[in-house]
């Protein structure tokens, strides 16, 4: 057979599978139309959307249903199940999807035009993938006018689960591409929660054992979020945002635990995102007695031994004074491990240069 007829083959068969593209959205219907235009604009043509509204009040549905006249692959769908919020969209957006892939896009973010081809072609010559994961740029108004990736890579030493229960999140919510398969294995996005939903997402899908690989070109962008872009299923910090928060950590430290995935190193993972979560509630809600509250389940959990629980009860009792929480700090700083001193997210996460080769690339 000729090289030409092995080509048509191969295009053949790559543009038989389908990919669905779910994607959420309440309110911006201007972003939207730029995320919708950046998926019409793919090389690759076999794919769907699925736009499920969460109830907005502007003019997101006449939009979309007008694009959906122009493009039978653009579908309009009102959430009418579960809770208000981008889990149940999302869940609702999978189950009528047709595709044999999966990928969650948010409403103001976007897709570099080869995207869905070169995730196709990936999964097709990697059967043995659960999921995919590809980099992620960061840009602000115009895709590409940042260089600045998502996270930095994972090192060789490093273990992904990890990197996201230290709040050194490796990818986010359209890196990957599922099988279709494989997202029926993992289970549906917890509508339980108000706030880090695909964080809990992925990291179940680490505890399960999904098997995935990561590629390093990046071909999705991410929109750096101001002050007047509030994203679906984002909130101020308040109590019931911390709230959410704790009843996450403590279904993780549930999850690894049954998965016989929790060692040394990570139970003071775990300890720090309680720290943390103990920390956000003094600075945000000024609450000495939450965080207290929280720094002793971490205590009664067994996550830190009681020289370092006493300590951490002294500095939350001292730290509204702005002097003695620096030297507090301090002093927890030599006493601790960085682990469990966890205060913020990583300094890398979406301020991560590119690399000369991948910008030029």
């Amino acid at each position: 057979m000729s090289l030409n007829g092995n080509h048509h083959i191969e295009q053949n068969y790559l543009s038989s599978s389908k990919v669905s593209i779910v994607i959420p959205t309440k309110n911006r219907y201007l972003l939207l139309l730029e995320t919708i235009k950046s998926i019409r604009e793919q090389t690759y043509e076999n794919w769907e959307v699925l736009v499920v509204d969460d109830g907005s009040t502007d003019e997101t549905e006449a939009q979309m249903l007008a694009l959906s006249q122009a493009d039978s692959r653009i579908r309009f769908v009102k959430r009418s199940q579960g809770k208000p919020g981008a889990p149940a969209s999302r869940n609702q957006g999978v189950a009528q999807a047709s595709g044999d892939y999966i990928i969650f896009l948010d409403s103001d973010d976007c897709l570099a035009p080869h995207c869905l081809e070169k995730r196709v072609a990936t999964m097709l010559d990697r059967p043995d993938l659960d999921f995919g994961v590809f980099a992620c740029q960061v840009f602000c108004d115009q895709p590409g006018d940042e260089a600045l990736l998502w996270n930095r890579e994972t090192q060789e030493h490093e273990h992904d689960l990890d990197r996201f229960l230290s709040l050194d999140v490796p990818w986010q919510t359209t890196s990957p591409i599922w099988r279709k398969a494989a997202l029926q294995k993992l289970g549906p996005w917890d509508e339980s929660l108000i706030i880090w939903q695909d964080w809990e997402f992925h990291v179940r899908a680490l505890v399960k054992g999904l098997k995935y690989e990561k590629f390093s070109q990046p071909d999705c962008f991410w929109r750096m979020p101001v002050k007047h872009r509030d994203s679906i299923g984002k909130k101020g910090i308040t109590a019931g945002y911390l709230l959410s928060n704790e009843q996450l950590i403590a279904e993780v430290h549930t999850m690894l635990a049954k998965a016989q995935l929790l060692n040394a190193h990570r139970r003071y993972l775990i300890a720090g995102l309680y720290f943390w979560l103990a920390t956000q509630w003094s600075t945000y809600v000024k609450s000495t007695d939450e965080a207290l509250r929280i720094w002793t389940i971490c205590r009664e959990k067994n996550l830190v031994n009681t020289i370092e629980y006493w300590e951490g009860l002294l500095y939350f009792k001292v730290r509204r004074t702005r002097y003695i929480r620096r030297l507090a700090r301090e002093y927890l700083s030599i006493r601790w491990s960085t682990e469990l001193m966890r205060q913020r997210h990583s300094v890398t996460l979406q301020n991560t240069p590119m690399s000369t080769q991948l910008a030029q690339s």
